[in-house]
C-alpha cells in the first residue's frame, strides 16, 4: 500500500492496482489557501474512489474525478460498510467540527489488513466514535487548530486512541495555506511518545 499526501487533509491510497482519494480540496477556495491538485497530476490520476468527511470546498472538491466513485461520510454514518472499490472497505462515524460548522464524519478505511482512520475537520471527538476507530494501523489526524483540535490536542486523542502511527495533517504550510494557526513543528513538539508517519506535501510513502 502507498500513501500520497497532497497537503491540507487530502491523501490518495493506493493498494493493488486501485486508488482512493480522501478530502480533494479546490485550490484557492478561501482566502490564504493556494494549494492546487493540478500541482501533483501523476498522483490525482486514474484515481477510482473519492472519500469525503464533510461539505466544505477544501475538503469536497470531487469535479476533478467524473468517473470515480464517492463516499460520502456524512451521509454513510451509522449505516453499514461498504466496498467502495476493490479491496477498499469504508465506514463512516460521526464527529464534531465545532459550533455553526455543519455536520462532519471520520471515515474508516480497512485495505490490505490494515485499518486507516481519517479524522476530518474533528474539534471534539464523540465517546462512541472514539470506541469505533480506536486502535487504528494509521490514524490522520489535524492539528493545525482554529477550525480543528490544536497540536497538543492532538497528540492527546492520538495517545488515547491508541493508533500504531499518526499522520498529520491540516495544518499551516508556509506560502501554501494560512487557515490555520498551528504549523507541522508545533505538532512534532508536542507528539512526544508516538509513532508520527511523516509524509512531506507531494510526497509517496509505502505503508
Amino acid at each position: 500500500m502507498k500513501i500520497t499526501y497532497l497537503g491540507h487533509s487530502c491523501f490518495v491510497i493506493e493498494s493493488n492496482g486501485h486508488r482512493l482519494i480522501v478530502d480533494p480540496y479546490k485550490g484557492g477556495a478561501f482566502e490564504g489557501f493556494d494549494l492546487d491538485l493540478r500541482d501533483f497530476p501523476v498522483a490525482i490520476s486514474d484515481i477510482d474512489g473519492v472519500a469525503i468527511t464533510h461539505h466544505h470546498a477544501d475538503h469536497d472538491y470531487v469535479e476533478p474525478f467524473p468517473g470515480a466513485k464517492i463516499f460520502d461520510g456524512v451521509s454513510r454514518i451509522g449505516k453499514e460498510k461498504e466496498e467502495l472499490i476493490p479491496g477498499f472497505i469504508l465506514s463512516s462515524y460521526k464527529t464534531d467540527h465545532g459550533p455553526g460548522r455543519g455536520d462532519c464524519s471520520a471515515i474508516l478505511i480497512e485495505v490490505e489488513g490494515k485499518k486507516l482512520v481519517h479524522l476530518g475537520d474533528t474539534s471534539v471527538l464523540p465517546k462512541e466514535t472514539a470506541s469505533a476507530v480506536s486502535d487504528a494501523d494509521y490514524l490522520f489526524i489535524p492539528v493545525g487548530g482554529y477550525y480543528t483540535i490544536g497540536p497538543e490536542e492532538a497528540a492527546r486523542l492520538a495517545r488515547s486512541l491508541r493508533a500504531k502511527f499518526v499522520v498529520p495533517m491540516h495544518y499551516a504550510i508556509k506560502g501554501k495555506s494560512s487557515l490555520v494557526p498551528h504549523n507541522l513543528d508545533d505538532f512534532l513538539k508536542a507528539s512526544t511518545g508516538l509513532n508520527v508517519f511523516m509524509i512531506s506535501v507531494g510526497a509517496t510513502k509505502q505503508a
